[in-house]
């Protein structure tokens, strides 16, 4: 049984969390952590699947005006370039890892047994992360309505691959195992940030921290 001196202890450690957690300010994004720096991990998308994607790893043009006013989705593209969904649909449809909105089990556990061979952990996160994020993806581009054609020159890709791998770190950064996380301030601001706030109405799975 625990001492009053004990309990006192845990009291006060725990209205200390709460008030720590209360604190966040959701209307103030902290600075930009690169996950690997709180999540120190091995690349997911190996060299030599770099080098047969490479054509589509550019980043798209900024949106029109109308498109910059419009969803979620253009407006984060616009602020934020990142390689296009051409580049990680290439990425899932080499491995046969996610197609047509279907997750192959055992080439996923294939490919996590090759880019996570030294730690059994990173294995098990990654495969609940991509249980719960197809999940989320497929029923989010359900209710998607149609999108308009991509400017002249650019290729048609599905945008759930994009969505898909963004999901998947935000989800692995929340799970990261305990052996390799990194507990710095910067990156526990971060984690409080994703776990307490919610991104904005509409937004996608790969906005959301699972």
């Amino acid at each position: 049984m625990l001492s009053k001196s004990q309990l006192l202890l845990l009291v006060v450690g725990f209205c200390l969390n709460a008030a720590t957690l209360a604190d966040v300010d959701c209307s103030r994004r902290p600075a930009f952590v690169n996950p690997k720096t709180c999540c120190p991990m091995p690349d997911f998308v190996t060299d030599e699947l770099k080098e047969k994607c490479s054509r589509f790893e550019v980043t798209p043009p900024p949106p029109t005006t109308g498109e910059a006013s419009g969803s979620f989705e253009s407006r984060r593209r616009h602020h934020h370039p990142h390689p296009p969904s051409c580049f990680f649909s290439c990425i899932f449809n080499e491995t046969g890892i996610y197609q047509n909105r279907n997750l192959d089990q055992d080439k996923l556990q294939s490919h996590l047994q090759v880019v996570f061979k030294d730690s059994a952990e990173l294995q098990t996160a990654a495969t609940q992360a991509f249980t719960t994020c197809v999940a989320k993806i497929v029923e989010f581009e359900e209710n998607l309505p149609a999108r308009p054609s991509p400017p002249p020159g650019l290729p048609i890709c599905p945008h759930d691959a994009g969505h898909l791998m963004g999901c998947l770190y935000r989800n692995l950064m929340k799970n990261c195992p305990d052996s390799i996380r990194n507990d710095s301030q910067e990156c526990t601001d971060m984690k409080e940030y994703f776990n307490k706030c919610k991104p904005p109405r509409g937004a996608p799975p790969s906005a959301e921290v699972m």
